[in-house]
Order: structure tokens, then sequence, then C-alpha cells
């Protein structure tokens, strides 16, 4: 089950990923455990910082306001040391450079624990911390892509009825076979095209 092994990963100090979860479903149990905190989402990270300091009740919103993303990261290592703190949030794939950089930093803290979800496709920029990171897929949730091979097919069909079709006047074998294929390769571009 998903929750057992979100609970082994946060355990044993990493951070976890998961596919199409609501993250704030796990939170009650988790904060039984550990000190935890739910973001809804990764940016804008300055404000998911100030967010997080003054939930950990270090310093009020208007302080911390005026403070850069850098003295933010400082506060946050500091008020952090010692202690194991589980941050959690939905929506990954929103993330963006600065972002990355201000999670990257939370994600190498020995404190910080990350438990995360995403629903769709994820930008590049944040593949580095995808990479640090534990996931969980349940099998509900695989996706088998057959469209290639469903395109593949339709152009043999078409190479067949055109070969066919060119095949009617006998002389011309040697061109319809040329030109059935060159018509099998055009679907097959123009299917692969329109399955974008």
């Amino acid at each position: 089950m998903i929750q057992d092994t979100i609970f082994d990963c946060v355990n044993d100090g990493k951070s976890v990923l998961i596919y199409k979860e609501d993250v704030q479903k796990f939170m009650p149990d988790i904060a039984n455990r550990w000190t935890a905190l739910f973001v809804n989402e990764p940016t804008p990270p300055k404000s998911k910082l100030i967010e997080i300091i003054n939930k950990l009740g270090h310093e009020n919103k208007d302080k911390l306001k005026r403070k850069n993303i850098e003295e933010l990261k400082e506060i946050l290592e500091s008020i952090t040391r010692g202690k194991k703190i589980v941050i959690m949030f939905n929506h990954f794939e929103k993330m963006t450079q600065l972002a990355v950089d201000a999670w990257g930093f939370l994600l190498n803290l020995e404190s910080i624990i990350l438990v995360a979800s995403y629903s769709k496709n994820f930008k590049a920029i944040a593949y580095p911390l995808y990479q640090k990171m534990e996931h969980i897929r349940e099998e509900k949730h695989e996706v088998v892509d057959i469209k290639y091979s469903v395109f593949g097919i339709l152009a043999a069909l078409g190479l067949f009825s055109y070969m066919k079709l060119a095949s009617l006047n006998i002389g011309l074998v040697a061109f319809g076979l040329l030109a059935s294929i060159w018509f099998a390769m055009i679907l097959f571009r123009t299917f692969t095209y329109v399955g974008r």
C-alpha cells in the first residue's frame, strides 16, 4: 500500500514523489509520527519558504517578507537543525527554475523530507529533484502507449490496399509496389504527426 511505502521512506530519511495522489490525505497519519507541514504547491518559492518558517513558529510573516530567498533558506536551515520535518505538497509539475533551486536546497538538508505528488508531465528543469526522490506509482496508473503500433498497422493496411489497386493493371507492378510503399510511409508520418 502507498501509505506504508511512504512511511518506510520517511522513516529512512528519503524524500518521496507520488504519481496521481493527493498527499494531503496522508497528512494526519504522518503528522502523528513526525512534524509535518502541508503547502499546496511548490510555487512561488519565496512565499512557500515564508509559509514553512511561519508554520514552524519562528518569525511573523511581515519580518520574513523583507528577506530574500537565500536569507530564508539560512533561517530554515538553522531552525530545522537536529529535527525531522516532513514537508508535503501537490503539483510537482508546476516547478520553475527558482522553485527547483529552493526545493533542491531543502531536499539536501538532512532534517527535511519532502513528500510530493504530480499528475502530469513535468518540465525538464525539475528532473534533478526527481532523481533524488523515491518514486511511488501504483499499477493502476500504468499506461501502455500503443498508438505507434496502431499507426504501423494502419499504414500496412494502406500499403496492401494500394498494392491491390495498383496491381489491377499488370504492366505497372513495379511502379505499383514502389508507389504503395511511398503511400504507406506518407500514411504513417501523417498518423504520427496527428497522434502527438
